[in-house]
């Protein structure tokens, strides 16, 4: 996850058209080679996501733009491109403005495309944002410190192309997924552990940067709080294990929104996620909505029974604002199996 993106950013892509990635030497094997700004960029052999190397930019005393970048050109017939990294922030403090964070870029046909936003200390996350394209056959794609202070890590670069074809089953899978369904039934299940659902410890048990507060809450004294101005992936999860004899999961949470905007796609929402994998990284099958909202006034509840996909070992849970802009608040997040 950890933000994802996913966001959402958290598509599987569906590709017929051509898997070449756009960019190249993404993952900094082959040092700064390709890249411009190679008298800022760092080539780091400890900090890295896979094989031996990373890319970093760092700048400790003076705020100010300093990044690096890589042109490239899109192939004929190319619909929408996906562009995808591994980000890692270290001690990354906001300058002036919102905006002056660590980032990703994208400048098409002259006009830039936030892929993604982190401050702060944060852990490797995925990245991933589909651009749809006009006619517009090349562009060019930034790592930068925005006139900020920290380290930005980033590794496994991509931007791959996608066909008409491709894009219309991207979107139509991802309009399937968020079919949202308000459940009030009741029938009880056995409880199992999930760490501090109901946020009275703050952000305990939870990866990511969030707010915990206590003026809106459904129950208890505090509740969480997701709040961006910027359409980028912002978001916490969790992650744990699924017991062996269980062959479903019933997922429930209360949810409402403030001035919460959707993005440019019809899942840029405040989302609730949920994702099975065999060892916490490897997923076993499709990432499943619980919700997809924008307009909810007041708090509801939101719940999905689904079967446990078989090799399924663990589960990871993901509440965001999916490339929205507003306030989203959560509260008592349940995990039941039976």
């Amino acid at each position: 996850m950890k933000k994802l993106i996913f966001t959402i950013a958290f598509t599987s892509s569906i590709f017929t058209f051509g898997q070449k990635n756009l960019i190249k030497n993404g993952g900094f094997e082959l040092d700064a080679e390709f890249w411009r700004g190679e008298n800022i960029l760092t080539i780091n052999p400890y900090t890295k996501k896979s094989g031996t190397k990373a890319g970093s930019i760092s700048e400790f005393t003076s705020p100010q733009w300093k990044g690096v970048d890589q042109e490239f050109n899109i192939p004929k017939n190319t619909a929408a491109i996906e562009v995808s990294a591994w980000l890692k922030a270290d001690g990354v403090e906001k300058g002036k403005s919102n905006w002056n964070k660590a980032v990703m870029v994208l400048e098409i046909g002259g006009k830039n495309e936030n892929i993604a936003e982190l401050e702060g200390t944060t852990q490797w996350q995925l990245v991933k944002k589909i651009v749809p394209l006009n006619k517009d056959r090349s562009g060019r794609l930034m790592l930068a410190l925005s006139e900020c202070t920290g380290t930005l890590y980033f590794d496994e670069i991509k931007v791959i192309p996608l066909s008409q074809e491709d894009y219309n089953k991207i979107t139509e899978v991802e309009t399937q997924k968020h079919q949202v369904a308000v459940i009030t039934d009741n029938t009880p299940l056995e409880l199992l552990k999930l760490n501090n659902g109901n946020f009275e410890k703050g952000l305990d048990s939870w990866r990511g940067n969030s707010e915990v507060v206590s003026d809106e809450k459904y129950e208890g004294q505090k509740s969480l709080k997701l709040s961006s101005q910027n359409s980028v992936w912002t978001g916490i999860d969790q992650v744990a294990d699924i017991p062996a004899d269980a062959k479903t999961i019933d997922i429930s949470a209360f949810a409402k929104t403030k001035d919460l905007k959707s993005g440019r796609n019809d899942w840029n929402k405040g989302v609730m996620i949920l994702e099975f994998t065999s060892d916490g990284t490897r997923k076993i099958s499709e990432d499943q909505m619980i919700f997809s909202i924008s307009d909810i006034k007041e708090w509801q509840k939101f719940s999905k029974t689904l079967e446990i996909p078989k090799g399924s070992k663990r589960y990871r849970i993901m509440l965001a604002l999916s490339e929205a802009t507003g306030t989203m608040y959560v509260d008592d997040v349940q995990v039941k199996f039976k």
